[in-house]
């Protein structure tokens, strides 16, 4: 039975990609095999699940062929013709011109592009605290993907020992025929024996099955630069899913998602955050210190210093994106109004009211 990758996630149809993010980091932290409690064979279907729906053309796809959407989506054969409304057909968006692209888009593409079919693209989400995306970080991500099987290096053979292909001779092709409401189209396609490739195993590998590529973990480091945005993706070449007809492998999709720190914002290059001091010291001057993404260090508040001033650290913000140097820490004042005084402060504001301050 087919899989419904929108009741594994729990989401609706039209659910949206944040939705599906949402579902999919939830669930995946729930069922990881490294969690006690954890379901591995539940976390693979969750995977599966959100490496589809979490990448529109997929999705798209899936939504109109469903699970078996990554194989043909050309026809299957009509049995009778007797009922088919042609005067209906021929007015649909489209009509024949768009019956016909769908005709050579499907099991009739190009043959050389099929024969070396690039491994499917992943997508992932990564949280990273506010201090990693101001300074850059190191992250090790564990995938659960198709990687090239390692007993047989890819090629589906047990002792590494090829044949030719008995169903095309070897050539990588065959002739298919399709019966349409025009008729009979035949056409060269890729072999669906030897996909493509003209040899089969002579023994199948006991690993993969024949396949070349197995399921498994891979741990993959990615290096996460500073000054990244968030919502920003970083795209790796090559580090996708294997190609199970030899082409070259998918790409994975770094989504990064910035944690909210409750002492800092961010501004551009810059970092800012908020230190309230008092009224003596806003008006004689004081050194204090103030937390920094580096750790606490001091500053020199002024004599005069008003309500909503800056104060800069320079060099104490967030790394420029592919350019040297950081931006800057800045601290805004917040000068703080006691709610009550003793009798003695009270008696010294007096004092200082009678001096005109």
């Amino acid at each position: 039975m087919a899989k419904d990758y929108y009741k594994i996630l729990g989401v609706s149809k039209d659910a949206s990609t944040e939705d599906i993010k949402k579902a999919y980091r939830k669930l995946a932290h729930r069922y990881h095999p490294d969690k006690a409690g954890g379901d591995e064979a539940k976390f693979k279907e969750v995977n599966e699940a959100y490496q589809v729906l979490s990448v529109p053309e997929k999705r798209k796809q899936y939504d109109q062929f469903g699970q078996s959407f990554d194989g043909s989506a050309g026809f299957s054969g009509f049995q009778d013709f007797g009922d088919f409304d042609f005067g209906n057909f021929s007015s649909r968006s489209g009509g024949f011109e768009s019956f016909f692209s769908d005709i050579f888009s499907g099991d009739f593409g190009d043959l050389q592009g099929r024969r070396s079919k690039t491994g499917s693209d992943i997508a992932v989400d990564v949280d990273i605290s506010f201090e990693e995306m101001a300074k850059g970080a190191k992250k090790e991500l564990d995938l659960y993907k198709k990687t090239v099987c390692p007993k047989c290096g890819g090629t589906g053979a047990e002792d590494g020992q090829m044949e030719r292909c008995s169903k095309c001779g070897g050539s990588g092709s065959v002739k298919v025929e399709r019966r349409t409401i025009l008729g009979t189209f035949s056409q060269v396609t890729v072999c669906p024996e030897c996909r493509g490739k003209g040899s089969v195993p002579k023994r199948k590998c006991k690993n993969c099955g024949g396949d070349g590529v197995v399921r498994d973990y891979e741990k993959i480091e990615v290096n996460i630069p500073a000054g990244i945005e968030d919502g920003q993706t970083i795209r790796l070449s090559g580090l996708g899913e294997a190609s199970e007809t030899g082409g070259n492998p998918g790409d994975l999709y770094v989504n990064i998602h910035v944690r909210e720190h409750p002492l800092y914002i961010r501004k551009g290059d810059d970092v800012v955050s908020r230190q309230t001091i008092s009224f003596s010291q806003a008006t004689l001057g004081d050194k204090i210190e103030v937390e920094t993404i580096d750790g606490r260090t001091k500053i020199k508040i002024p004599s005069g210093i008003q309500s909503g001033d800056f104060l800069k650290i320079k060099g104490k913000g967030v790394g420029r994106m592919g350019k040297f140097g950081r931006g800057d820490h800045l601290v805004e004042i917040k000068i703080a109004t006691p709610r009550s005084l003793s009798r003695e402060q009270k008696k010294a504001v007096e004092e200082l009211k009678k001096l005109g301050l």
